[in-house]
């Protein structure tokens, strides 16, 4: 294992103005036998969102601390800040899809999509989806059109935005976990407030008032928009993320009781470990020893 986790962040495509990049998996699987990239087979976290969809023969990915099975007509969605790694022992054919929070929000603000929202706190969320043969084959199709259009010397900009647009509606239709399908917009814009206060202030508090503050809302509003999202409370969402968090550092990156305490604003270790160890059942050393 690493000492490190890589962090991997977009880089510029060939074309800056799509806002995203399709990759197929079997380019992926040669750049590492070349020797041009190292982390795919190692957990890596991304600074981007990652639609993975797969074609081909079946497999595993490994997204934060979950293995998930794939196979022809399954879809991994990876989020923004998560930790995941590919199968190249298996190496199962397909595509993915790499976009920035910029393009995501540019495109679903035109069509109310809102599927890589930080859902990974969702208690039912699913990290990937196993579709019919009909909605594989649409799918498909759609991955066909983007490729094909995005290897062009002078592809239609306008034209791939609004495939983009399509590949994610029909993706969000086979989202029954999602959220904002129950949800007001007004309420949804909350709670993305709050995840994205969340995702910036973990270390500093873990006092759901205050982050109802920080968003302009009050303290039940807040727990009542959390419960709706997720079934969990803000409190239970803030305690979620910090664990999670608390996991991926302690797993993957070589850092010690101490350090972590520190990055997560802990006064002492053993009250660290006290925390830890009431929404584990098992202490951060012992978790460490197990992954």
């Amino acid at each position: 294992m690493n000492d490190l986790v890589p962090e991997i962040t977009f880089k510029d495509t060939r074309l800056p103005n799509v806002g995203f990049e399709v990759i197929t998996l079997s380019t992926l699987y040669q750049r590492v036998a070349s020797g041009e990239i190292e982390y795919l087979g190692q957990p890596h976290r991304v600074n981007f969102h990652n639609l993975i969809f797969f074609t081909g023969s079946s497999g595993e990915h490994f997204v934060d601390f979950n293995t998930v099975q794939v196979e022809k007509g399954s879809v991994v969605l990876v989020n923004k800040g998560q930790i995941h790694a590919f199968d190249l022992v298996n190496q199962p054919q397909g595509k993915v899809v790499v976009f920035t929070d910029a393009y995501l929000d540019k495109v679903a603000a035109a069509i109310d999509i809102t599927i890589f929202a930080p859902t990974h706190l969702v208690a039912s969320y699913l990290q990937n989806l196993s579709l019919s043969a009909e909605k594989t084959q649409s799918l498909m199709s759609l991955m066909e059109l983007i490729y094909t259009e995005y290897q062009l010397s002078q592809p239609n900009i306008s034209y791939l935005q609004v495939l983009f647009a399509a590949l994610l509606t029909k993706v969000s239709e086979s989202r029954p976990d999602i959220y904002h399908h129950q949800m007001t917009p007004a309420q949804i814009k909350c709670f993305d407030r709050f995840t994205h206060a969340l995702s910036l202030a973990f270390t500093h508090t873990r006092d759901a008032k205050i982050f109802a503050a920080q968003i302009g809302t009050t303290y039940k509003t807040l727990n009542n928009i959390c419960k709706m999202a997720t079934s969990r409370t803000a409190k239970q969402l803030i305690d979620a993320y910090t664990i999670l968090e608390a996991k991926r550092r302690l797993s993957i990156d070589n850092i010690q009781v101490q350090q972590l305490s520190d990055f997560l604003g802990f006064d002492e270790p053993t009250n660290f470990v006290k925390y830890f160890k009431k929404h584990t059942l098992m202490t951060p050393s012992q978790f460490k020893k197990m992954t």
